[in-house]
């Protein structure tokens, strides 16, 4: 009869425990997920207090495997203990690292609130995995003339639990250039956090004499435990350059005041691409005269060229002597200029009128002396 009553009572006593151990009480959605290798999985907790009176929850991660970590927040703090209100509950955020090295398979562990309860989970890690990182970029493929340089907004994510410095490199064709800039800064390599991310702006210049077509360059990414490769697309629609002479090479003439000289010149499409709306324009000295027949070209063909005519006049009452003079032609991909020496010379008329008084003098002496004589 008295060991009937004692375990009665025993029974009595584990049924307490049981139900006041049950009042704290770890809930989730989802218990079990499917994931690949390195990535980060949230699970959204909640923390129950089932009984009358406040509870405290000191919260961890046991059994979790070899190289994964963990990080629990509420609100915005990282927490090892959570106070729950009586029939209340609190949420919390469980954050659970999958490194990149891993092997397929289920992985159990739990989310222990001591003495009180446990929670647990299973992961199904879907495939094999290596310590990786991911360098991608959302347009990795640009166009423009080879004088363009290509801009690239790529990002690299460290997908190892551990900070990795990265060296960044392209492999480059001879005459093209590479920059890569992190935070508005010129790097040759980053560091970057485990399971963080960084911005990365890579540029790529062609060099002038590249010729149409399209180029893809392989950029790289390499830490001490792997390497990542992005390949980016250049298309190179062509250059564009003009050059702007004269049909025997010679940039000098002789001009006469007041008085027009036209120059030949020539304009010539040098690059691969046609060009378009070629404005010609003269910069000349205070009160002369420039202006171009035609102003503008409206088109030309690559390798082509064609003969202008620029008309100019001096001033006036210009002196003799050497004047310069500067030509250009332009578009909104390129341009080109001459710097022209002029030379003003003194009117033939001007100088025979010269000769004329001159010899009116002589004249009128001579007059004189016969009229007077000498006395």
């Amino acid at each position: 009869m008295l060991k009937s009553r004692i375990i009665y009572l025993l029974g009595l006593l584990l049924a307490s425990t049981i139900a006041y151990a049950q009042q704290l009480q770890l809930y989730t959605t989802y218990p079990k997920i499917s994931v690949s290798p390195g990535e980060v999985i949230d699970y959204t907790v909640e923390l129950i207090n089932r009984s009358s009176t406040t509870r405290n929850g000191q919260i961890r991660v046991q059994n979790l495997p070899k190289d994964w970590d963990y990080e629990i927040k509420s609100g915005n703090y990282n927490t090892t203990e959570i106070s729950v209100l009586p029939k209340e509950r609190k949420s919390l955020n469980l954050k659970i690292i999958v490194p990149s090295k891993i092997e397929k398979g289920q992985y159990r562990f739990q989310l222990v609130a001591q003495g009180e309860s446990t929670l647990p989970l299973t992961v199904d890690v879907t495939a094999d995995g290596k310590s990786s990182s991911e360098f991608n970029s959302t347009q990795t493929n640009m166009e423009g003339s080879a004088k363009s340089t290509f801009t690239y907004n790529a990002s690299l994510l460290n997908r190892s639990s551990k900070a990795q410095v990265y060296s960044l490199a392209a492999n480059l064709q001879p005459g093209w250039g590479a920059t890569f800039k992190v935070d508005g800064k010129q790097v040759s390599s980053v560091n970057i956090e485990g399971n963080q991310r960084k911005d990365i702006l890579i540029e790529l210049l062609p060099p002038e004499s590249v010729k149409k077509g399209t180029y893809t360059i392989p950029v790289f990414a390499k830490s001490a435990l792997n390497q990542s490769e992005l390949a980016l697309e250049v298309v190179i629609t062509g250059s564009y350059s003009i050059q702007l002479s004269t049909p025997e090479g010679l940039l000098s003439t002789t001009a006469t005041a007041n008085r027009n000289k036209s120059i030949s010149l020539v304009v010539k499409n040098t690059g691969s691409s046609d060009l378009s709306q070629i404005n010609l324009n003269a910069s000349s000295p205070t009160q002369w005269e420039a202006h171009f027949e035609p102003s503008r070209i409206a088109s030309l063909r690559a390798g082509e060229s064609q003969t202008v005519t620029a008309i100019i006049k001096p001033a006036k009452k210009a002196i003799a002597g050497d004047y310069q003079l500067t030509f250009d032609a332009k578009t909104s991909e390129t341009s080109d200029s001459v710097k022209f020496r002029v030379t003003v010379e003194t009117s033939l008329l001007w100088g025979w009128v010269g000769v004329l008084i001159i010899a009116l003098a002589v004249g009128l002496v001579y007059v004189l002396i016969r009229k007077y004589g000498r006395r």
